[in-house]
């Protein structure tokens, strides 16, 4: 049954990432089980901001219930990769859940780069990242991305690669973000493995019901009824041009090196670790 609420229901799990990854579907796929609710904002961006914000501006946002035994959740890919998520998660709860979807990370950085690309044809989102970059100095993304002509996939790669970003900075991850065993390795100094549900995007994709099922487990809830679901995938992106074949191995190849050991660190098997 759980514990029944009285009052605003503070979440008590989390898909924490990774960017690109299917977070944005599988948050709706979520919402249709009867025990699960969310704040009206899917992404609410608030352990992975520098500042002293009060918790309860946090808790505000979660819904409010009376006798009920639902379970409320947030979803913010951006957790994953910043580093100081983590600790403060943990001084906010350390008995927290979290998903973690994990894509090709090839896959995962062109369908980034292709976003950012495409956002340069919007002006008020450029604005936004104009600002971001003014008041957070580890985000450089105006800069790097919007300030003069919009960097190839290729061009990036070598910047990222070649450590011309200097450490403390963050943004832009598009390379970066693809690093999961230094990233969950951090999340690993704070919270039990056992806290943690590690899927494979493709496998959402392919058969979600099972892995809404494996989700329903994890969570302690009943399964969800698969007749009743919407499946639809969300935010498919289309590209003008796919990656360069040459560009794709060599970066697989990168990330492979990158993240040798992934599996054993997170019993899971990944396709693009193994070809």
């Amino acid at each position: 049954m759980g514990e029944l609420n009285f009052g605003r229901v503070k979440p008590t799990f989390m898909i924490i990432g990774a960017q690109k990854c299917g977070t944005t579907s599988l948050h709706k796929y979520l919402l249709q089980h009867p025990r699960l609710i969310s704040p009206e904002k899917k992404e609410l961006h608030f352990f992975d901001k520098m500042g002293n914000e009060a918790i309860s501006n946090y808790n505000r946002q979660f819904p409010v219930r009376f006798f009920s035994n639902q379970l409320s959740f947030e979803s913010t890919p951006s957790y994953l990769y910043y580093p100081d998520a983590a600790k403060r998660i943990y001084e906010y709860n350390p008995k927290m859940k979290f998903i973690v979807l994990l894509r090709n990370p090839v896959k995962r950085a062109y369908s980034a780069w292709n976003m950012f690309k495409n956002h340069a044809k919007l002006p008020e989102k450029v604005k936004i990242y104009k600002e971001n970059g003014e008041k957070e100095s580890s985000n450089k993304l105006y800069e790097f991305f919007y300030k003069n002509d919009f960097p190839s996939f290729e061009e990036w790669m070598e910047y990222e690669i070649g450590n011309i970003l200097q450490t403390s900075v963050l943004e832009p991850s598009i390379i970066k973000r693809g690093y999961y065993k230094k990233q969950i390795e951090n999340w690993f100094s704070y919270f039990s493995k056992e806290q943690f549900l590690f899927i494979d995007s493709s496998e959402l994709k392919k058969e979600p019901l099972k892995i809404l099922n494996n989700i329903s487990d994890f969570l302690g809830i009943d399964d969800f009824e698969g007749s009743k679901l919407n499946l639809e995938i969300k935010h498919k992106s289309e590209y003008e041009t796919p990656i360069n074949d040459e560009t794709y191995r060599y970066l697989l190849a990168h990330y492979q090196n990158k993240n040798e050991g992934l599996e054993k660190l997170i019993d899971l098997k990944l396709d693009w670790l193994e070809n």
